[in-house]
C-alpha cells in the first residue's frame, strides 16, 4: 500500500473525477464503490478466511512502507520544502494495494491490480512484487496491457540471482521493463538480481 495522505505525495495522488467520495455508490459504474483515489484488493482477510477489499489503498502497518517509499522515488512532489524531490515530480500517482493489511510478506490479486490501473487510464504501471513460477494467463495481459500503450516496470528481484539461469514474474516476462538496483559505486547493488534479456 501507498500513504497516499503522506504531505510529499498527497498533491500529486490521482484522483477518480467520475467517483463521488464517500457516498456508497459505484458512480462510474467501475465495480469498485468510492474508488477516489486507488483501491485495496486485500484489505484485511476475515476468520473465515474471506478477503475484505476497500477504497484505502494505503498501509495500516508502520512495517508495511514499501509502497510509499517507490512512491516517493517516482512522484514525491517537488520544490514544497518537504521530504524529498523525486524523478516524476508532478506525476499523478495512482495507489493500488495487493497485500493483507497487516503485512504478510505477499501479494493477493496483484494481477488484478495490474488491470485496474490499465483500466484507469495509467500510462505506466509499477510491480513492486514478484516470484517464480511463469503464468501464461498473466503474461497476456500484459501483452494486452501493452498493446494499449502502456509500459509495465517490474523489480528483478532481491535474491542476487541470474536472471538468464531462472526468472522472476512479472519481471521476466515479454514486454516488461525489468528493473534492479546498485549501489552508490555504480555495481550492482548485492542483493539484486541481475541478468541480460533479449
Amino acid at each position: 500500500g501507498t500513504d497516499w495522505k503522506h504531505p510529499d505525495l498527497i498533491d500529486n495522488i490521482y484522483f477518480n473525477p467520475n467517483e463521488i467520495p464517500n457516498n456508497g455508490i459505484d458512480d462510474d459504474n467501475n465495480g469498485y464503490i468510492d474508488d477516489v483515489n486507488g483501491w485495496d484488493f486485500v484489505g484485511e482477510i476475515t476468520t473465515s478466511g474471506q478477503l475484505a477489499p476497500d477504497n484505502d489503498p494505503g498501509p495500516t502497518s508502520t512495517q508495511n512502507n514499501h509502497g510509499t517509499h517507490v512512491a516517493g522515488c517516482a512522484s514525491a512532489v517537488t520544490n514544497n520544502s518537504l521530504g524529498i524531490a523525486s524523478i516524476g515530480f508532478n506525476t499523478k500517482l495512482l495507489p493500488v494495494k495487493c497485500a493483507t493489511d497487516s503485512y504478510s510478506g505477499y501479494r493477493i490479486n496483484g494481477f488484478a491490480g495490474v488491470v485496474y490501473a490499465a483500466e484507469n487510464a495509467a500510462d505506466i504501471i509499477n510491480c513492486s512484487f514478484g516470484g517464480r513460477g511463469y503464468n501464461p494467463a498473466e503474461q497476456e495481459i500484459i501483452n494486452s496491457i501493452t498493446e494499449m500503450g502502456i509500459l509495465v516496470v517490474a523489480s528483478a528481484g532481491n535474491s542476487r540471482q541470474n536472471m538468464d539461469e531462472e526468472s522472476i514474474y512479472p519481471a521476466g516476462y515479454n514486454n516488461v521493463l525489468s528493473v534492479g538496483s546498485f549501489a552508490s559505486t555504480n555495481v550492482v547493488a548485492k542483493s539484486s538480481n541481475y541478468g541480460v534479456r533479449t
